[in-house]
């Protein structure tokens, strides 16, 4: 299923695209409800594929990230109203100026979900 980016907006947390020592990262919150992630598809940023070996994610209050290869039916993520989620990209910073996100997650009773969001890194 295509997000339409009126919704993918509404999780996305504006202004949070930044570049970091190690890389990027960027944040989202569940403004929605609770689900159940069962896996990470493809990334791209800019047109270019992200290598999923090179992505974590870290709940607000959890002590460890989740590194998205670990995301899968037999190891599912419980994603629970009012969570916020750090994203980590290992790698090149991004160029100043704007860059467009797409990201494609599985949900357990939702299947694929697949959405796209544009930022500015200053």
């Amino acid at each position: 299923m295509n997000i339409p980016g009126f919704i993918a907006r509404q999780f996305y947390v504006a202004g949070s695209l930044r570049n970091h020592d190690s890389g990027w990262e960027l944040k989202a919150h569940n403004p929605m409800g609770s689900g159940v992630l069962t896996g990470v598809g493809q990334m791209r940023v800019d047109g270019h594929d992200i290598a999923p070996e090179t992505v974590t994610a870290q709940r607000s209050g959890d002590a460890q990230p989740i590194r998205a290869l670990d995301v899968t039916r037999a190891n599912p993520v419980n994603v629970a109203k009012g969570d916020e989620i750090t994203l980590h990209v290992t790698g090149a910073p991004l160029a100043a100026g704007d860059h467009k996100l797409e990201v494609e997650l599985f949900e357990l009773n939702l299947g694929r979900l697949a959405f796209s969001i544009s930022d500015t890194v200053g």
